[in-house]
């Protein structure tokens, strides 16, 4: 639990612009994660939404993450992140590369390489082999495919009051500087 309430205190002061993070008030092993598309790749401006559990066993084990925004399961938006859910980070346990370390490893280190390594401009090229496919068309097809899944899921359900989606995420609230609470 100690290791716990130090990330959650990381988070709170350290968060880039773009990520949000809700803890449930019961159980603070459990979050509620929204990251905004960064500008300059397919995803900019859209809202994407993540679950977040830490385990019992944390700091030894990494957290469990699942992707929301998948329109109930059937799309994928990035070879990182599953129509399932599945979020595909070597720090997660989810791919090789570098691992969990326990007592080193952070919440805010995961969220911030989701941001940076999943939210890319080709994410085409995050296929394992494909880093070399960078400004091929293949990979502007795969950008300009991407579109109407992201607008629709990562902005429009936002938008939609009476989606289920949309009402679950009108219970964030912001405070005096802006960030979610």
């Amino acid at each position: 639990m100690k290791a716990l309430l130090r990330d959650i205190n990381i988070l709170k002061t350290s968060l880039p612009p773009g990520i949000f993070v809700r803890h449930c008030e019961s159980r603070l092993d459990i979050m509620k994660v929204l990251i905004v598309g960064p500008k300059d790749t397919p995803y900019a401006n859209a809202l994407f939404e993540f679950d977040l559990a830490c385990p019992a066993d944390y700091p030894d084990k990494p957290p469990a993450m699942f992707f929301r925004t998948t329109g109930g399961g059937v799309h994928s938006i990035n070879p990182n992140l599953y129509p399932q859910g599945t979020v595909c980070l070597s720090l997660l346990g989810t791919w090789s590369g570098e691992q969990w370390r326990p007592g080193q490893s952070t919440l805010l280190q995961i969220l911030v390489s989701i941001q940076a390594m999943v939210f890319v401009d080709e994410p085409y090229c995050n296929e394992p082999g494909w880093n070399d496919e960078q400004g091929t068309e293949a990979s502007l097809d795969y950008n300009r495919n991407l579109y109407s899944t992201i607008v629709k899921h990562g902005m429009m359900e936002w938008i939609d009051p009476s989606s289920v989606q949309g009402r679950e995420k009108v219970s964030f609230e912001l405070d005096k500087d802006g960030k979610f609470t």
